[in-house]
């Protein structure tokens, strides 16, 4: 059984976000549901991560929990926010390969 979960985040919907995909991963660090958690921002939620508010806020929320959060650069240079999303406070990085390794170390993934 994992103990170990990683969301990504890649509806370009807000609600779902809000809603949702960033409500679980903060209950699941700040109620001890998980042992380790982390986020990652892919494709078109990178949008709404660089210019909505609330979802900054929220992901500033978790990053607060101790909750790894991180979007993708490849994504991000293509739509040409990469910078945005660092001014958010957002770790910007490749996660092709970050998202292979932490499936071959058993961690559960959750898509929203």
């Amino acid at each position: 059984m994992a103990t170990k979960v990683f969301v990504i985040l890649s509806s370009g919907d807000r609600e779902v976000a809000l809603e949702v995909g960033l409500v679980y991963p903060l209950n699941a660090a700040i109620k001890k549901w998980m042992d380790e958690v982390k986020v990652i921002i892919f494709g078109p939620s990178e949008k709404i991560a660089a210019y909505d508010a609330e979802v900054q806020g929220r992901l500033k929320q978790l990053q607060e929990a101790g909750i790894e959060v991180m979007a993708c650069k490849w994504c991000a240079d293509r739509m040409n926010i990469t910078g945005k999303l660092e001014e958010a406070g957002i770790k910007v990085v490749y996660v092709g390969s970050i998202i292979s390794e932490l499936l071959k170390d058993g961690w559960a993934s959750l898509t929203f």
